[in-house]
């Protein structure tokens, strides 16, 4: 009889767990969730001395922007949600590092962090996104190869965090 009562426990609780992972509305809400539009702010360099590029902030908000539509938010002028990047470092590696150390050193690197506000200002989430250049090949490319890598390693990272907010 005992031994019927823990399986009947068991049993329950293993139902419970199973329509709660079926049912979304239960589980916590991202901060996206619902959202339709935000308004993009400008990208903020933390770091300006590990920012090799001058076009890297413009080049950012706009992969940011695309991400937003491509996970069918509207990019809005006002709008209660206010996204950015704080970007801390965007270089393009070291073709010299890549052919003599190997071993992944001078890749290119993208490394920053998505900042979500609410209207007031207050933060509402932060998630840290940091890639790299490709290690294949990677002594005989250019550095203009190596930083398209992490650019397009970046977009689809940025879009996935997005997709995992909502």
């Amino acid at each position: 009889m005992r031994r019927l009562v823990q399986f009947s426990v068991v049993l329950c609780a293993l139902a419970m767990s199973c329509a709660t992972a079926q049912n979304p509305g239960s589980q916590k809400a991202g901060p996206l969730r619902n959202v339709k539009s935000i308004q993009v702010d400008a990208t903020a360099v933390s770091k300006p001395d590990a920012v090799k590029d001058a076009s890297a902030p413009n080049l950012i908000q706009d992969s940011l922007k695309n991400a937003l539509h491509s996970a069918s938010i509207e990019v809005a002028d006002t709008a209660p949600v206010h996204a950015h990047i704080v970007l801390d470092e965007f270089t393009s590696g070291s073709t010299a590092k890549r052919f003599m150390v190997g071993l992944g050193a001078g890749r290119s690197t993208i490394d920053c962090r998505l900042v979500l506000q609410d209207a007031e200002g207050k933060e509402i989430a932060s998630t840290r996104i940091r890639v790299r250049g490709n290690l294949m090949f990677s002594p005989y490319q250019g550095n203009n190869t190596q930083r398209r890598q992490a650019v397009n390693s970046f977009d689809q990272r940025l879009l996935e965090e997005i997709e995992k907010m909502k």
